[in-house]
Order: C-alpha cells, then sequence, then structure tokens
C-alpha cells in the first residue's frame, strides 16, 4: 500500500513538470508539422490545405540549400576553431595545483555576461575602421581586413569568439577528467609515458562518451544558430551567413509564410532528431561491448 503511495505522490510531483513539457514543448512539435501542410493564413487560420506544397517548393529553392550549406560549414568551421578548447583548457585545469578555484571561476565568468553583450563588443571588435583586431593587424604592417563584410571570411568570423574557450565545457570535461583514477597516471608516468600517451591512451579513452556528448550538443547548437547571425552580419553578406534558423524567421514574420517556414523548420527538427538517434544507436552499442 506505502508503495502505491509512493507512487502516485511521486506522480503528483512530476506532473505540473509533464504539463508544461506538453504544452511548451510538444504541442508546438504537432502544431508545427500541421502548420506546414497549410497554406497558413494568420488572419483566418487554418487557411487552404495544400498537403506537401510547402516541402516541394522548399527543396525547390535554392536559398534553401543555401542555407543548409552555411550552417554545414559554420558547424565544420566551429569544430576545428572552438570545440577543442574547453577540453585543452580542462587538460590544463587539472594540471594546476595551486589557484585551482581561481582559474574554475575564470572560466564560468563569461556565462553570467548576456549573450547578446558579448556579441556586441565583437561586432565593435570587428568594426573595419575603428576595430580592435584591425588595430592589431595594421600595427603589424598588414591591411585591415572587413571581417563581416566579406563573404569569404564572414562564417569564420561568426565562430571566431569560441576560439576563447571557456564556459560550462571546462567544467564538464575536467570532472569526466577528474574521475580516472590517478593510479592510472601514476603507473603511466612511472612506465615514461609523456603527456601525449596519457592523454590518447588513458585520458580520452575514459572521456570519449563525455566528448560525445558534447559534439550532439556542438551539431544541436550549430544548427539552432540565431543570436550571432543576426547581430554580427543579419545573414549576409550576400547570404554567406544565411541560415536555416534565419530563412525560417524572414519566412514566417517577414513574409508571413507561416506554413512555408513551418516545413523549413520541420525539415530541421527530423534532421537533428536523426542525428540523436543515430548517437543513442552508437552509445548503446559501445556500451555492449
Amino acid at each position: 500500500m506505502s508503495g502505491n503511495s509512493n507512487l502516485k505522490m511521486g506522480l503528483l510531483f512530476i506532473l505540473p513538470a509533464v504539463i508544461v513539457f506538453l504544452l511548451f514543448k510538444y504541442w508546438p512539435i504537432l502544431f508545427t508539422f500541421k502548420m506546414s501542410f497549410y497554406d497558413w493564413n494568420i488572419m483566418q487560420p487554418p487557411g487552404k490545405f495544400i498537403g506537401l506544397t510547402n516541402y516541394r517548393h522548399m527543396f525547390e529553392s535554392t536559398l534553401f540549400w543555401t542555407a543548409w550549406a552555411n550552417n554545414i560549414a559554420i558547424f565544420v568551421l566551429g569544430l576545428l576553431v572552438g570545440f577543442w578548447v574547453p577540453l585543452v583548457q580542462a587538460v590544463f585545469l587539472n594540471e594546476i595545483r595551486r589557484g585551482h578555484t581561481f582559474f574554475k571561476t575564470v572560466y564560468l565568468i563569461p556565462l553570467a555576461v548576456p549573450l547578446l553583450v558579448i556579441l556586441l563588443v565583437w561586432k565593435w571588435m570587428y568594426h573595419p575602421d575603428f576595430g580592435l583586431l584591425n588595430h592589431f593587424i595594421t600595427m603589424l604592417g598588414f591591411s585591415p581586413i572587413n571581417w563581416l563584410g566579406n563573404p569569404k571570411i564572414a562564417k569564420l568570423s561568426i565562430v571566431l569568439p569560441t576560439f576563447l574557450g571557456g564556459g560550462i565545457g571546462v567544467l564538464i570535461y575536467l570532472s569526466a577528467i577528474q574521475n580516472i583514477s590517478s593510479e592510472m597516471f601514476e603507473a603511466a608516468t612511472l612506465d615514461g609515458a609523456g603527456p601525449w600517451y596519457k592523454f590518447r591512451y588513458i585520458m580520452f579513452p575514459h572521456i570519449r562518451f563525455v566528448v560525445a556528448i558534447q559534439l550532439i550538443l556542438a551539431v544541436i547548437v550549430s544548427f539552432q544558430m540565431f543570436t550571432e547571425i543576426w547581430v554580427l552580419t543579419g545573414g549576409g553578406p550576400v547570404d554567406a551567413t544565411r541560415v536555416i534558423t534565419l530563412l525560417i524567421y524572414r519566412s514566417a514574420f517577414e513574409n508571413f509564410r507561416m506554413g512555408y517556414a513551418s516545413a523549413i523548420a520541420v525539415s530541421m527538427f527530423l534532421f537533428l532528431l536523426v542525428i540523436m538517434i543515430l548517437h543513442t544507436i552508437f552509445t548503446l552499442k559501445e556500451q555492449d561491448m
């Protein structure tokens, strides 16, 4: 009897959270699927049912494929420029014996600053005439760079702030590293192993699951990126940084093509869902091995 009472009490406690998830998470997803099959009329919803027409227009649009290509390019650049930085910082932080707490605090301080503020600072740093980056470049004798106005380097400018690292990722990696038995490192040291050997054969195999989780989060974040693009480039120059989220926003709230925007949103949702399912399958196989 007490077991049933505990079960009912537990369900009662989680009921508010379940209701919130259903109303503000899952219902909007299902409603977006519905909207994608209509020529949605915001004045007299739902408008005319048009079936898969929005999806056909989506696949026929060159701008849609440009946005996907931009998202993929930004994700790859993010991996090369910034994804590995928190891991390196965590490795070095693990070796620090004095001032450990101080450096952990320093890595977390940027989380207290709103993203919009950080982006506005970087936008001024990128300014072609008065920016700090071009000031140092001209001091070295090079010509100023149009960081945000050159289609060839605009994507790089979007992900360049991630090179500074920091954030919660450092502490996640650090926690995983500190869970590794110190005896393994001591034995490797006695055997004459160097830092690279320790990282490759001891540290990385024990934290690769955490790295995989961070990689999935990086995929999700890069394909849901909006604020960075909106503040720094607005999708320009010449659509060089127009991404899926920006295409959805402008299709829905500037062109008022709600059904078409919903179809694009569904395509992104399904893509990320497949990525997460593949990651889950891969993780379960590794655990079985």
